[in-house]
């Protein structure tokens, strides 16, 4: 994926010409490009018939996956874990994107599935600018371990009146 963030110079092997001839081509692959785009490269494909001048090599273009953004056309998304406490309350949090850690405030009551979109944050586009990066949040339980914890987790018990299944009444 950095490469469709920034472009990138390749030199590709390929194998073609009838004898399995094995030749050499330098490409440019421009910033912004994006899964599934085909890219054309004039004059680089296998050569002509009776001596012409050679083809079009055209390249289909896959982006690998990323361990934490997953690409929509030029937009990013990535799943943005929260403790219970940080939803609930709101909370100041540091979210990665393609160029560095940036931070992003999570409003109070903030609920499982929400995004909140960082505009231009995402892959860029070719003529300019960028898509956006939309963070999934995500509720993550903590595991209980100790007594004190468990002591807090019961006293919120009996003086909240929330109920996660009152839609099933």
């Amino acid at each position: 994926m950095s490469h469709s963030a920034r472009g990138r110079e390749l030199e590709l092997a390929m194998r073609g010409g009838g004898e399995g001839n094995l030749s050499t081509a330098r490409v440019r692959i421009p910033k912004g490009v994006t899964h599934g785009e085909r890219l054309r490269v004039p004059g680089k494909g296998m050569p002509g018939w009776n001596g012409g001048p050679p083809g079009d090599l055209y390249l289909n273009i896959e982006l690998q996956p990323h361990r934490w953004f997953k690409p929509s056309g030029h937009d990013l998304y990535l799943e943005l874990p929260l403790a219970p406490w940080e939803a609930v309350l709101g909370a100041n949090v540091e979210v990665p994107t393609l160029d560095g850690r940036i931070a992003l405030t999570v409003p109070a009551g903030s609920r499982a599935g929400q995004k909140l979109r960082i505009a231009g944050r995402g892959l860029p586009r070719a003529h300019g600018g960028a898509g956006d990066l939309l963070c999934v949040l995500t509720i993550v339980t903590p595991p209980v371990t100790d007594e004190p914890e468990k002591q807090l987790y019961r006293e919120l018990a009996k003086v909240s009146k929330f109920n996660p299944r009152a839609g099933l009444q």
